[in-house]
């Protein structure tokens, strides 16, 4: 090969490299045959956005604590009325909260409760919704928790406090009904109950295992409210009891 052939060669890589579309030899490139109609490429269509919030959001703690606070006097008000049905009423309860995007109580519940009446419960349940909450921010519900304890009239003397197998056949018993009650809620329910001097319960309350479990409180102190339990003898007793 010639010095003369061998740099036109090297030429012409150049212009392939640099063009990609031009030709050795100085010929024009060939024609583009025009695009027929349904050449083009189909548009992709828009996806939307991905949705980023969360289902758990922070609440502002300051807020939470100041709407407790408003809750308070009601609180105090259906405590005071338990203990017109049951002198003896008292015990803490811990509440649980889940607020939704607009402030407002989506749903409550006791976590812990040892006041021993459903209807106290329901009552201090109730008023917490009516009060206002603050939203939650990156999240569609915020949860809250709080705890309050209620000490039974300085004047009033303590119940006998029992052990859960004083009642544990009584509630076997009742083992059928309670489980209808439950309507397949999983987890353990915890009842504390007074029993009067004549085996009469006086009053029952129910901290459910978890928020499922809420609906089914109502039935299981209904069905345990009725029973009949062995008498304390000469002053009411106090018991807890998990199911």
């Amino acid at each position: 090969m010639s010095r003369r052939y061998g740099a036109a060669v090297l030429a012409c890589a150049g212009v392939a490299f640099v063009g990609a579309l031009g030709a050795c030899g100085g010929g024009a490139p060939p024609a583009r045959r025009p695009k027929a109609e349904g050449d083009e490429p189909a548009p992709r269509a828009s996806r939307p956005p991905l949705a980023m919030s969360a289902e758990i959001g922070a609440l502002d703690e300051r807020a939470v604590e100041k709407g407790f606070e408003r809750a308070m006097p009601a609180l105090r008000r259906c405590f005071e009325q338990g203990t017109a049905r049951v002198e003896l009423l008292g015990g803490e309860v811990a509440f649980f909260l889940r607020i939704d995007g607009g402030g407002r109580l989506a749903h409550t519940h006791l976590e812990r409760s040892s006041l021993g009446d459903r209807a106290t419960e329901r009552c201090m349940l109730e008023a917490l919704g009516r009060q206002s909450w603050p939203a939650p921010v990156g999240g569609e519900n915020g949860i809250a928790r709080k705890s309050f304890a209620f000490d039974p009239s300085g004047d009033v003397r303590e119940p006998v406090e029992w052990e859960a197998d004083r009642v544990a056949p009584v509630v076997e018993g009742l083992s059928g009904e309670l489980q209808e009650c439950k309507r397949g809620a999983t987890g353990e329910f915890v009842v504390t109950l007074y029993v009067g001097t004549e085996g009469r319960a006086l009053g029952v309350g129910v901290a459910p295992p978890d928020e499922a479990g809420e609906a089914a409180s109502d039935c299981i102190a209904a069905a345990l409210g009725k029973a009949k339990y062995p008498s304390p003898g000469s002053w009411p007793a106090k018991v807890s009891v998990g199911l």
